[in-house]
């Protein structure tokens, strides 16, 4: 049975700071930046990136040293599928935070190389992130799609597992986990991981193909007598 695996990364959308950008305005100035910043949240939060984009932009000349700015201009651009230009807002916001780095910059940072297929960098930035916070299955999910685009396979597993453990309903992580696998022909554990996706999985706003593939391989593990025992880790 083929399949090709695969689904958009996760990003985290990085939170708005508007005090810290304040404070390095001028008394004047602070009613108005604040405003913008309030709106440039507002549409972020709407899916309107673009307009975000716009405004964080116009402020960003105003106020070159706010790493948050650059860290929500960087994610805005993400979203907009300008991977080029969100790297250099994230690195910028990182040369700025570098003594205490944000793990969801350095994820969402991961997922723009990850884009660009830039792997061996964006492998790199998912294990700081994972470092930095390794209580968000979503990165380890991350983690181990760039391992296996990779073709490292054995080491993909390892994240997929540690995705599910720290979230057993992690629906992404379980199909992956399961698809991994059973390209590995290890079926017993698959069918186990199949069945924890099913069982987990929003068929709304699931991948219809990852949902057909995992349903087909467990009702054809059920009808050759495979499937027997507990779901779980």
């Amino acid at each position: 049975m083929t399949h090709r695996s695969g689904h958009s990364l996760a990003t985290f959308a990085p939170a708005l700071a508007l005090f810290g950008v304040l404070a390095l305005l001028a008394p004047g100035c602070k009613g108005s930046i604040e405003s913008q910043l309030e709106t440039a949240s507002l549409e972020m939060q709407q899916g309107a990136y673009d307009h975000a984009a716009e405004i964080y932009t116009d402020v960003l000349k105003q106020v070159p040293n706010a790493p948050n700015l650059h860290n929500n201009l960087g994610y805005s651009l993400l979203q907009l599928g300008r991977y080029e230009e969100s790297l250099q807002h994230f690195s910028a916001a990182y040369e700025q935070t570098r003594e205490d780095p944000d793990p969801v910059l350095i994820h969402n940072w991961g997922t723009a190389l990850e884009k660009l297929n830039r792997l061996e960098e964006a492998e790199a930035k998912f294990a700081q992130a994972a470092g930095l916070d390794p209580t968000r299955s979503q990165v380890f999910v991350n983690w181990g799609n760039v391992l296996t685009r990779l073709k490292r396979p054995d080491e993909a597993l390892e994240r997929y597992s540690d995705a599910v453990r720290i979230n057993t309903t992690d629906a992404v992580a379980w199909f992956n986990l399961g698809y991994t696998q059973e390209q590995m022909n290890r079926n017993e554990e698959a069918i186990r991981s199949f069945q924890n996706y099913l069982a987990n999985v929003d068929q709304v706003g699931a991948s219809s193909s990852n949902y057909e593939h995992a349903r087909a391989f467990v009702a054809q593990a059920e009808a050759a007598g495979h499937v027997g025992g507990e779901r779980g880790l």
